[in-house]
């Protein structure tokens, strides 16, 4: 049965104070519908059925065509959809689709708690509702979610508030939960209740279009021993268990923070929008901006350098950057704007510069300029290590390049050998296509072991 939401157990529902302004809301249904393919679906209900003899109430938030009401026997199934475009008549007799959002309605006496949550970044959320849906789990678990929560961390609190005391919580979400720092306070939360957790990392070709690396996430109230642990897919219905969360025979690398003033990492900037603040050279030269004025040297990525490079030189920023059109000059905001680039800022359009970032700040342009790293690292790598390199040409660290800083001159090019020849790959947990990503304290960590065996060895 397909229905709109009635009154029994509303929560101020509005398809417009809920989600945001009408034209926004379209941009955030685009970014998360992807389908879960039948087979994830049928291998999710055979972990529940290992679980369960018996199902009552089933409740899926973000349910799409209520795909997840096809498998499985139970008593009900309740699926929520924001999207009346995917909303379907046709579903089982004990099954109803109800279209209005997750958090219209407060439940708390469901025995499974299942589906794929949508997977939206924090800054591509609707205006208003993260707050609306963080105050709803707030009031209702104690936690306080961090700005920096995807989509999916909204659902998954949401599934196990959902959830009975007994019940049981099966959802397909990114595997990186289980180390992320976003994810921190998740975990924190799920640790203190003692529910047992299963992870089983799904393969990176499992979705066609999703880039993050996905799991069948398994939570049961019933069990509070606070057991963790972690299997790997090799085939979709085989999975063998794995002794970390790396697939590694390693732990995941501990964070560490540290003090500006010691050596530190720190992550590229973000300007509000690449686009318009990090220009092509045809971009300056057509615009008038003078180099070290109006503008100065970046690097968003180092992909263009070759595997083995070790430092990134005036020379080799020009070719591999500059002649190639890479997008390597940031706008100064550390001085007063020059006539040429106030014109070419007032020439910007709105749209270039629509960002949560931009729209916040009384000029849209203006950041807090960052001063030159010593090393510039990139954030994301495939093998042991990322790519690392000396930064002789004194470019400002963007985007997924994190810089490095506090180091004496002469000690520069030793850290830098260090970084490239430590192993990051078998303590850091894959991010998608067996692409990982560190973590700026993870980083941290590494860097505090360089210096206290550099020192010894002095």
């Amino acid at each position: 049965m397909f229905r709109t939401p009635d009154n029994q157990n509303r929560v101020d529902y509005n398809p417009v104070t809920t989600l945001g302004e009408c034209e926004k809301v379209g941009l955030y249904l685009n970014r998360c519908q992807v389908d879960t393919p039948d087979a994830v679906v049928k291998e999710v209900w055979r972990h529940i059925a290992k679980r369960r003899r018996k199902i009552g109430k089933v409740v899926d938030f973000g349910a799409g065509d209520a795909r997840f009401a096809r498998y499985g026997t139970f008593e009900s199934y309740q699926g929520f959809e924001i999207d009346s475009a995917r909303c379907v008549e046709k579903l089982p007799r004990n099954a109803e689709l109800i279209n209005a959002c997750a958090f219209s309605q407060t439940i708390t006496d469901a025995s499974i708690c299942t589906g794929n949550p949508p997977y939206v970044r924090n800054q591509d959320m609707p205006e208003g509702w993260r707050e609306r849906a963080a105050a709803i789990i707030e009031k209702r678990s104690g936690v306080k979610l961090s700005g920096l929560a995807n989509a999916w961390q909204y659902f998954f609190y949401l599934s196990l508030l959902t959830a009975n005391a007994k019940g049981l919580v099966a959802l397909v979400i990114p595997f990186e939960w289980v180390s992320r720092p976003s994810s921190k306070l998740l975990r924190e939360y799920i640790k203190d209740k003692g529910w047992r957790v299963s992870v089983y990392r799904l393969r990176d070709s499992t979705f066609d279009r999703v880039l993050t690396t996905s799991s069948i996430t398994i939570i049961d109230k019933r069990h509070d021993d606070a057991v963790w642990e972690f299997f790997q897919y090799d085939n979709l219905d085989e999975f063998s268990p794995l002794k970390f969360a790396t697939g590694t025979g390693a732990s995941v690398l501990e964070y560490k923070r540290r003090k500006r003033t010691e050596i530190h990492a720190k992550r590229g900037l973000s300007p509000g929008t690449q686009e318009a603040l990090v220009l092509t050279e045809g971009e300056r030269v057509s615009n008038g901006l003078i180099r070290g004025i109006d503008v100065v040297p970046c690097v968003t990525t180092l992909r263009p350098l070759m595997n083995d490079a070790h430092s990134l030189t005036v020379n080799v920023f020009s070719k591999a950057y500059v002649d190639a059109g890479k997008r390597c000059w940031l706008i100064r905001t550390d001085r007063k704007p020059s006539k040429q680039l106030m014109t070419y800022l007032n020439s910007v359009p709105a749209t270039m510069h629509d960002t949560s970032t931009c729209s916040g700040r009384e000029d849209w342009w203006r950041f807090t300029m960052p001063t030159q790293p010593a090393i510039l690292c990139a954030t994301g790598f495939r093998d042991r290590a990322p790519k690392v390199v000396s930064n002789l040409a004194g470019a400002m660290a963007v985007g997924g390049v994190c810089g490095i800083y506090g180091i004496p001159q002469y000690r520069i090019a030793k850290f830098r050998n260090a970084i490239a020849a430590h192993n990051f790959g078998r303590r850091v947990v894959s991010h998608s296509n067996g692409l990982r990503k560190i973590e700026i304290n993870q980083m941290n960590a590494v860097l505090v072991g360089i210096e206290k065996k550099q020192k010894k060895n002095l």
